[in-house]
């Protein structure tokens, strides 16, 4: 069954300015910053204590992490995993890192298991990265080659639709936010552009309605004549560093 005006009540909640602004999240981020830099310290001492780097790969470790990721939140653990020869062996160290290689902005650490998580964070740089090799090597001395995955990174965004009806004439509301990193809030996604779409109720084709533009509260409205009964929806495309969204479908 579709709905109209409920659409819009996936959209979550935009907490007011000065709210966002009494709890600000660089403290912890800074914390979780400087936790994350020990921990790697440790990480990569264990990494490079086997093997040589002149060895011969005596096979490959492939770490499997998400080409696309969303941040919605200061924290969350991402899974990610190995494949290859060296999961067929007891005691791989492993590591891949992103950014420089004396101060990486991340850091993926596999110590004798085949899986683990990447902790995600609010101050996770945005845009593309390559997940540069460390070392890959077992407890035997043997050492293995690795891959150079990437992964791109943007802020997570949500969008809502409600339509309403006053004769043949039909009005379509829209309204966007998207997840701040600097205020660990969602906040109105200002001056992006949507794409109003229709089809015939219960179609399957989307056309073309109308291009809009999202005001300073990340809302947007549009009125036309039409008789038709017909389903609506609004996409709004991914940005530099924030993936687009499509609302839920509103039929009027």
């Amino acid at each position: 069954m579709y709905q109209s005006r409920a659409a819009i009540a996936v959209v979550p909640l935009v907490l007011t300015l000065g709210a966002a602004l009494g709890a600000p999240a660089y403290a912890a981020d800074s914390t979780a910053h400087n936790g994350q830099h020990r921990s790697f310290v440790k990480e990569r001492a264990l990494v490079h204590g086997h093997g040589s780097a002149d060895a011969k790969p005596y096979g490959s470790c492939s770490l499997i992490v998400p080409s696309a990721v969303r941040v919605v939140s200061s924290g969350r653990a991402v899974p990610v995993r190995l494949t290859g020869g060296c999961t067929l062996h007891p005691d791989v160290y492993s590591g891949w890192y992103v950014g420089s290689y004396d101060d990486p902005a991340d850091y993926i650490f596999f110590g004798g298991v085949n899986r683990t998580s990447w902790q995600l964070f609010a101050f996770t740089p945005l845009g593309t990265r390559t997940w540069t090799p460390d070392a890959a090597s077992d407890v035997d001395d043997h050492v293995y080659s690795q891959n150079l995955p990437q992964t791109t990174v943007k802020v997570g965004s949500w969008a809502g639709l409600w339509t309403s009806r006053k004769g043949s004439k039909v009005t379509v509301n829209t309204r966007t936010v998207r997840y701040s990193t600097a205020r660990d809030v969602n906040i109105p996604w200002t001056s992006t552009t949507g794409i109003i779409q229709y089809r015939p109720a219960g179609g399957s084709a989307w056309s073309i309605l109308k291009q809009v533009t999202t005001n300073s509260a990340g809302n947007a409205s549009y009125t036309y004549t039409s008789s038709a009964k017909r389903d609506y929806r609004v996409v709004y495309g991914e940005a530099a560093y924030v993936w687009g969204a499509t609302s839920p479908t509103s039929q009027r």
